[in-house]
Order: C-alpha cells, then sequence, then structure tokens
C-alpha cells in the first residue's frame, strides 16, 4: 500500500470513527455517518469484505457513466450466512465490512477515479470503506497476530464453481507446479506472507491436498485453484481484484494474507438453503485452513 494513501485512509478512520475496531463489541455492527458502510465488528483473525452487495441508490450521488454497474446479487446475503456459521462454530464473530451503496453509485473495488467517477461523496465513501477494511485488519492483527482477508463476490461465468483469486491469473495458474515454483510466482499472490512463513511449495500451497480449494472441494462444492482443478485452463476466471491488492500480500500489509471467492448464483447464492450450505462448507474449511496453516484454534466456546 503506498504511503500517502496509508496516511489518508488512517485519516479516514479517525474522522469516521472506525479507528478504534479493537475496542468495538464484536457481533454488532457500526454505520458510517451517510450509512453508506455497515462494518460488523469482529474478534476472530477473518476480515469479509463485501464491495457490490449494496442496494441504495441515493439521490444525492450521481449515477457512475463508466464501468460495470451489475450489482453481485445476494453476496451481503451471503456474507452474513457466512458470518453466522463462523459464530456458531467457534463463539466468535468474524470482522465483516460492507459497502451498502449500489454498484451505479460507488465501485469499492476499483481505484477511486473510476469507483466513484470524481464525486465527491462517493470519494468519501470509498475512503470509508477501505479505511474500514484497514482498520478491521489492524484489529485482526493485534488480536491474532495474523489475519486473513475474505473478498466475497458473485460471477456469472459458464463454470458454476468457486473462482479463488489469489492475484494470479490463468497463464500463471495453468503452469505446472514445476515451473510455478521455479519462477517463484507465489510471491505475485496474496498469500504471499503465509509462504514467506512456511516455507516449501507456492503451488501445494495454492492448490495442492491441504490447499484453501482442496478443503472446499473435498466438502462438496466446486473450487478452482484446487488439486482437481490446478487451473481455470481457457475458461473466464477472475483472479483477483483492487481489494486484495491493496490490503492483503503486499510489502505494506504484512500478516496479512487473502483472496478473492467469486461465487456463482446457481447452486450457491439463489436460495437461502443454498447460502446456508455454502456457509457451512466455506466456514468449516476456513476453520480448518487457519488451523492447518496459521496455528489458529478458536477459544472453546462459553
Amino acid at each position: 500500500m503506498k504511503p500517502r494513501l496509508l496516511f489518508a485512509l488512517a485519516a479516514t478512520l479517525i474522522a469516521t470513527g472506525l479507528a478504534t475496531a479493537a475496542e468495538k463489541i464484536p457481533g454488532q455492527s457500526y454505520f458510517s455517518t451517510t450509512r453508506y458502510l455497515e462494518y460488523l465488528a469482529g474478534d476472530l483473525p477473518l476480515v469479509i469484505t463485501v464491495p457490490h452487495g449494496g442496494r441504495l441508490t441515493p439521490d444525492a450521488l450521481p449515477k457512475r457513466k463508466k464501468g460495470v454497474m451489475d450489482m453481485d446479487t445476494n453476496t451481503q446475503e451471503l456474507a452474513r450466512a457466512l458470518a453466522g456459521e463462523l459464530h456458531q462454530r467457534t463463539g466468535g464473530h468474524a470482522h465483516v465490512v460492507f459497502s451498502l451503496l449500489h454498484r451505479s453509485r460507488l465501485d469499492p473495488n476499483r481505484e477511486i477515479k473510476e469507483a466513484a467517477g470524481g464525486d465527491p461523496g462517493a470519494e468519501q465513501a470509498w475512503r470509508e470503506f477501505h479505511a474500514a477494511i484497514e482498520g478491521a485488519l489492524k484489529a485482526a492483527v493485534a488480536r491474532h497476530g495474523f489475519a486473513f482477508l475474505i473478498d466475497l463476490h458473485g460471477h456469472a461465468h459458464p463454470i458454476a464453481r468457486l473462482e479463488l483469486g489469489y492475484n494470479l491469473g490463468a497463464g500463471h495458474l495453468n503452469q505446472t507446479d514445476a515451473d510455478f515454483d521455479t519462477a517463484g510466482l507465489i510471491e505475485l499472490s496474496t498469500v504471499n506472507d503465509l509462504h514467506r512463513t512456511r516455507g516449501g511449495s507456492g503451488a501445494t500451497l495454492l492448490r495442492g491436498p491441504r490447499s484453501l480449494g482442496a478443503l472446499i472441494v473435498e466438502r462438496g462444492i466446486r473450487a478452482v485453484p484446487s488439486p482437481a482443478e490446478p487451473g481455470p485452463g481457457p475458461n473466464p476466471f477472475f483472479s483477483g481484484g483492487h481489494i486484495t491488492r491493496l490490503h492483503a500480500g503486499g510489502p505494506a500489509t504484512p500478516k496479512v494474507d487473502g483472496v478473492q471467492i467469486e461465487c456463482p448464483r446457481p447452486g450457491i447464492r439463489d436460495t437461502e438453503e443454498n447460502r446456508a450450505r455454502f456457509a457451512r462448507i466455506v466456514g468449516e474449511a476456513l476453520l480448518e485452513f487457519l488451523r492447518e496453516h496459521y496455528g489458529f484454534t478458536p477459544a472453546p466456546k462459553r
């Protein structure tokens, strides 16, 4: 993260009252003054972001003139289901940051110029969103020594599978494990901090038998990268976006790793039952991944 941007986000944290994320009550929601942002306070090392699930279209903010305008339907509900599942399993709470604005007004997963279209009010909402993420990550690192960011999205690609974006494109993931490791491509990923700590094969970390993708697939949801699908092949694939690039895996974000999870609508986002199934499978897989790779075990529920 650029120092100037980091300073600006810190100033926004202070201005919005979100700088004290560690002092807020886990499980309770806090809103920005405009109510364009909701922060669900947490005490787990997991930070979930939902940039495209908002529905608000306030007259005070003009429609964006460029970029994708469609919302990721039901990703807000998907994140709430996942947060609820994690609480049920651990007694703790994930940090969750929601943009409540419709994507036609703000796209927080883009750099600020494209995200807000030059509107001052939308630019302020963008800063608040990213400041809340930064505050949540700092609180998680202070409490646990690390943080794992999950940026939650929806896709409409032909193959109904989860796409796990580690900031590595198809050209990277379609390589053999040997070529991937020889090229040191794991250093470009959003889990490079974890890899530096643990060492070993970067390809195995991303798609080996104990990778996040593997843990999800063995519980019943298709995902790429994973042992069965190490790369996307010639098919469409979202490799990660501005949120994961800005907040995870970079030299200015030590002790923070993350992944962008792109979810199909059929079988995942479409019904309450399917969202609950996603939450159960991904929640269980995430906790197993944190235990194996970070040594994190939640305190016993009271």
